[in-house]
């Protein structure tokens, strides 16, 4: 875990509205904490990127879907910007689907330009997108490491870059990196891109929290079920005892609510934002769940 010098670590928990996450994708509640929000969430038409996004409808925000997936590619690996959206809109938020592809800068700036010219601002950005190729260190192509690194470490590069001249104008946003607990260990090329991606976090952060931006990183505290995992994984024992969704999603709306008084530069995962600053009776809940 990393934090920034100069922390505040009496800060109060941010108030929690009484609202259920959704886990896998699925609204029990709606709350307002995040009402009049524009985000921007990269990846965001399946997995772990659609779950965060449909919990910030929930939470009344105004999500932009951003990823390439216009329709699947695969029967076994569902999900679209447009599917999404849709789950977005039907939470209680406003969602509003548009194609980006992250490693490529002009898409990134046309996707921004084109949420900046619909909503004027932007409060949040998840920078969810990222892939993992085949194969270790050693067996891992050339070509494969290069796209990886294009699409998890200058992906976020060029979406953040793209976004802070309207939250420097703004004085105000937070920014959110996804890791991996692989980056923990360095564990495989993987893990390589997403350490990279939490060096990045910090290095963001010092040169912006005076200007009243957050940068942090939220990781998962284990595996979380999604489309992706189903279809690399046809031994469904795997499956058993994996929790729900529910304190990742939760994680990331606490951290979409951050100031860089109260925390930037951050390195945490799911658990460790929830036990921080979820109210209770729900940290207490969150805490429950499995972190296998």
């Amino acid at each position: 875990m990393t934090e920034c010098t100069g922390r505040r670590d009496d800060r109060p928990p941010l108030a929690y509205a009484d609202v259920t996450s959704p886990p896998r994708a699925k609204v029990y509640g709606m709350g307002s904490r995040l009402q009049g929000k524009v985000a921007i969430i990269t990846g965001a038409s399946r997995g772990l990127g659609e779950y965060c996004a449909v919990a910030y409808g929930a939470e009344g925000a105004t999500v932009a879907v951003a990823a390439r997936t216009e329709k699947p590619a695969n029967e076994h690996l569902p999900g679209t910007i447009y599917e999404t959206a849709e789950k977005v809109t039907a939470a209680g938020g406003e969602g509003f689907p548009i194609v980006c592809n992250t490693a490529d800068q002009e898409s990134v700036n046309a996707m921004v330009s084109t949420v900046l010219e619909r909503y004027g601002r932007i409060d949040v950005l998840i920078n969810n997108a990222a892939i993992l190729p085949p194969g270790s260190m050693t067996t891992v192509k050339p070509r494969h490491w290069e796209l990886e690194m294009k699409v998890n470490v200058s992906g976020p590069f060029f979406v953040i870059r793209a976004v802070l001249p309207t939250m420097v104008g703004q004085r105000s946003g937070s920014i959110i990196n996804i890791s991996s607990k692989g980056a923990d260990t360095f564990h495989g090329h993987y893990g390589v891109s997403k350490r990279a991606l939490e060096a990045m976090t910090i290095a963001f952060s010092s040169e912006v929290a005076d200007l009243g931006i957050a940068v942090n990183c939220l990781k998962p505290v284990g595996a979380i079920e999604t489309p992706g995992m189903r279809l690399g994984n046809h031994d469904r024992s795997l499956f058993q005892g994996l929790p729900p969704a529910d304190r990742y999603v939760e994680a990331a709306i606490l951290l979409g609510l951050l100031t860089p008084d109260v925390g930037t530069g951050l390195i945490y995962d799911d658990a460790e934002v929830v036990a921080r600053w979820a109210s209770e009776p729900l940290r207490s809940q969150l805490a429950a769940l499995p972190m296998r």
